[in-house]
């Protein structure tokens, strides 16, 4: 007799708080899901229920007066599961220091609601996985997650999961997805043939593991007979019963196969890995904020916390509750309504606001009151003393200026409709007693350029003084040379590079999910001659800019099998940024999109790539360009040589790096490197694609996704002398992290900072969350020891900011509380 094997059988809902409807609509459905379940858990005391592995729902569920004695009652006895995360984000368009937070605030949840968090790493829905996951939950003290995308073949239902550092977790693959034995209306018959039918075949697909049937889906609300209906069709072939993900994989064993890196195969399931450059504008802010509260709010939150000064702990988790927010792949990835994209927006531009008013009251906690207008506090983010040429907006009278103590300074006046840097005056309208002294209405807006040596993490101090006498300095000549059309052109290592920066333009007949061409119809910038314009001369950086009109296709043609015969001009300035002793342009674009259907990038013709890299959480992550000139018309997604990225892609053999802020797609072609600007598409989805079979989503229409409208883009060109992981992280921080500067004259006494990193990269300097400290985080993108020099007592910890057990101890990635 054949031994009965057992299907666990997990009750569930997928929940995404804002998608195809605003958040508040899908609240209202949330509330009636708890109702529901409170009275099939009154009459049926062993049903059990899984919460989507989020924690967000309960805060989503208290605010409009949810009964929540009875549904931390449940949690408490094991009924509902919760957990571990706050929310489910993508994990390509957020860093790994915002996992960390996502799991920290879920955590400081548990701890508010007295409740247990699941110990499995739920990852359903995420469009393709980061190859540093691995790391983060190691590092968090998770031993097992499931998950469904990217994986590429159905045969491998458990694997030991890989980072490129070596950090490893076990995994099970939902090779049918998160919604595998989901009852979708389902007559209780029909029902009852899935689920034997799906357990068939996993025990055909998967004979040495247990057997996992997800019953739910997205937005499902609970089947009330579901235990009757499972004890109905149990038998001598299988036992189904209502089960959790921590009881099934007690049940696992230890898995056979090793994976390694970025699961993003599109073979079995579509990852939907265009995502990466839909509706842009949120990208760019989204990318803002996260860069503004690592990099600037905590390390200065930090800073103050060593120097004995009291914090706003609660403040600064409220701008990150409104940055995490932002983070479910619907919500970053852009595939939902306009009106959910309006939401997001309003939430991240929230977020920036509160974290530089945030960085303004520290910083007149740290300096104290402005003897006066005349003077720059400035603010180095980086872990190590930097000298080079900084720049700022002003507001002075008429009359020359200089910056005293700098190496060299030069100011000039602008016209009055300039815009200021917000975080220039925030302070003011912190401390002035009248708002009217905010600004001066006899000061006008000033470009103030100046080269200074700055302390790591530290503070500098300078004077705006008249100007005496001229500076004389030694001009210079940019190694790039600009072309008739805009481009640039170099030579470097033994190679020309010419028409550098160019623009193409193709058609995009696809979805907010994914790019789909139709007669590849392509334009350039390539043949126009360009209107160039020297906007900035002076020994130390020089700037040019560049004007042209694009004249582009109005959109697709009615029929969708082509571009329209109808043209529209797109008008694109490029600012290029020149330095002195330094190997790299700074790129702004600004233009407007008139255009629709379309899918604009900015080309780097720098020849045959055979392989790249891009940055993971804690590393760089390997990518080798294939062809994929076979046949693929039987995989759920076309596969291409597209890649995500944070925040840089590096050729090493062309020792050539690019920077961007915001940007998070890069295509490689014959050419060399496409960097994706922006997508505009008018569907939420569509079943016509010709790069993924089937819809994605509910056939939507979405004007707002053509992202039309002005924009500006901000990216560098970086080239090496010698190419080496160091020199590309620390030259991509360099170019990403611009110090942060105040107007107003201070005296900030420098305190010496109690760490010195001798080896690796910091990750975070922020305060700590459960205790009085301070966390250093610094991981080797080599993946070797991280080294710090403390002048303080210190403790090792895990990610999650709780005593290291050598057992999760990550490769590459070194925590520690240092103490006050």
């Amino acid at each position: 007799m054949k031994e009965k094997k057992r299907a666990h059988v997990v009750t569930h809902t997928h929940w995404d708080r804002e998608w195809y409807l605003p958040f508040e609509f899908f609240r209202a459905r949330l509330v009636k899901l708890m109702e529901e379940l409170f009275q099939i858990m009154e009459k049926d005391l062993h049903y059990r229920f899984h919460l989507d592995g989020q924690t967000v729902v309960l805060e989503d569920y208290q605010e409009v007066g949810g009964d929540m004695k009875r549904l931390t009652e449940l949690i408490r006895a094991e009924r509902i599961q919760v957990g571990p995360w706050y929310i489910l984000p993508d994990e390509f368009l957020i860093t790994g220091e915002a996992w960390i937070r996502n799991y920290l605030y879920s955590k400081r949840l548990a701890k508010r609601f007295d409740i247990p968090l699941s110990k499995v790493a739920y990852l359903p829905d995420m469009f393709g996985h980061n190859a540093y996951m691995p790391t983060i939950l190691k590092g968090l003290g998770m031993k097992w997650a499931v998950l469904w995308r990217g994986v590429g073949e159905e045969t491998i239902s458990t694997f030991v999961w890989k980072s490129p550092h070596g950090d490893a977790v076990n995994v099970y693959h939902l090779v049918d997805g998160y919604d595998n034995a989901a009852h979708q209306g389902k007559k209780e018959e029909e029902l009852r043939e899935k689920l034997v039918e799906e357990a068939r075949r996993l025990k055909k697909l998967q004979s040495d593991s247990a057997i996992l049937l997800m019953n739910g889906t997205d937005h499902e609300l609970p089947l009330p007979r579901m235990n009757q209906l499972l004890k109905e069709i149990s038998g001598e072939e299988f036992e189904f019963s209502q089960s959790d993900l921590e009881k099934f994989v007690e049940e696992l064993g230890e898995p056979k196969v090793e994976l390694i890196g970025e699961l993003r195969n599109p073979k079995k399931e579509p990852v939907l890995k265009d995502v990466t450059s839909t509706r842009v504008s949120g990208k760019k802010l989204h990318f803002e904020a996260e860069q503004l509260y690592e990099h600037y709010v905590e390390p200065l939150l930090a800073l103050a916390k060593l120097r004995g000064k009291e914090i706003p702990l609660e403040e600064l988790w409220y701008g990150w509750r409104l940055i995490l927010q932002s983070q479910p792949h619907d919500s970053i990835c852009g595939c939902g309504t306009d009106e959910v994209h309006k939401a997001v927006l309003n939430r991240l531009r929230r977020a920036i606001d509160h974290g530089k008013m945030l960085c303004a009251k520290i910083m007149v906690t740290l300096a104290g009151p402005s003897r006066s207008d005349f003077g720059l506090l400035v603010f180095n983010p980086l872990e190590w003393e930097r000298e080079e040429v900084f720049e700022t907006t002003v507001y002075l009278p008429k009359g020359a200026w200089a910056v005293e103590g700098a190496e060299f300074s030069y100011v000039e006046p602008l016209e009055r409709d300039v815009s200021c840097p917000q975080q220039i005056l925030a302070h003011k309208f912190l401390s002035e007693p009248s708002t009217d002294n905010v600004v001066s209405q006899a000061a006008q807006p000033h470009r103030c350029v100046f080269v200074a040596k700055l302390p790591m993490l530290g503070f500098r101090s300078f004077k705006i003084v008249p100007k005496k006498y001229p500076q004389s300095e030694t001009d210079f000549d940019p190694i790039f040379r600009l072309n008739k059309n805009g481009t640039l052109r170099v030579d470097w290592s033994g190679s020309s590079y010419n028409n550098l920066c160019y623009f193409k333009d193709v058609e995009d007949a696809g979805d907010e999910y994914n790019y789909s061409p139709v007669c590849k119809e392509a334009y350039t910038s390539l043949s126009i001659d360009a209107d160039v314009e020297n906007v900035l001369s002076t020994p130390w950086i020089k700037r040019n800019k560049v004007k042209f009109m694009l004249k582009l296709p109005k959109s697709l043609a009615p029929n969708r099998k082509g571009r329209s015969s109808e043209f529209v001009e797109m008008p694109v300035i490029v600012e290029y940024s020149f330095y002195r002793n330094k190997p790299q342009v700074n790129i702004k674009v600004e233009l407007e999109n008139n255009a629709k259907d379309h899918r604009l990038t900015v080309v780097f013709p720098i020849g045959k790539i055979k392989e790249l890299y891009t940055d993971g959480y804690f590393g760089l992550v390997k990518h080798e360009v294939k062809d994929y000139k076979g046949n693929h018309t039987n995989w759920a997604e076309l596969p291409e040589n597209t890649f995500a990225l944070w925040s840089l892609v590096t050729v090493p053999d062309k020792k050539i790096t690019l920077v961007t802020k915001g940007m998070h797609e890069v295509h490689v072609t014959e050419d060399g490197l496409e960097l994706t600007l922006l997508r505009g598409v008018e569907w939420l989805s569509r079943d016509d694609l010709k790069t993924r079979k089937k819809h994605a989503g509910p056939e939507i229409r979405t004007p707002g996704a053509q992202e039309k409208g002005k924009h500006e883009f901000r990216f560098s060109l970086i080239l090496h002398g010698e190419w080496s992981i160091e020199k590309v992280y620390k030259a991509a921080k360099e170019a990403s992290l611009e110090p942060m500067i105040w107007q107003g004259e201070y005296r900030i006494t420098e305190v010496e900072l109690p760490f010195n990193v001798k080896r690796g990269l910091l990750s975070a300097l922020k305060p700590a969350d459960n205790e009085e400290g301070v966390v250093v985080r610094v991981f080797d993108p080599e993946g070797g020891e991280p080294e710090v020099n403390f002048k303080r007592d210190v403790k090792k910890t895990d990610l999650a900011e709780q005593v290291l057990k050598e057992c999760i101890a990550t490769k590459g990635v070194k925590t520690w509380i240092m103490r006050i």
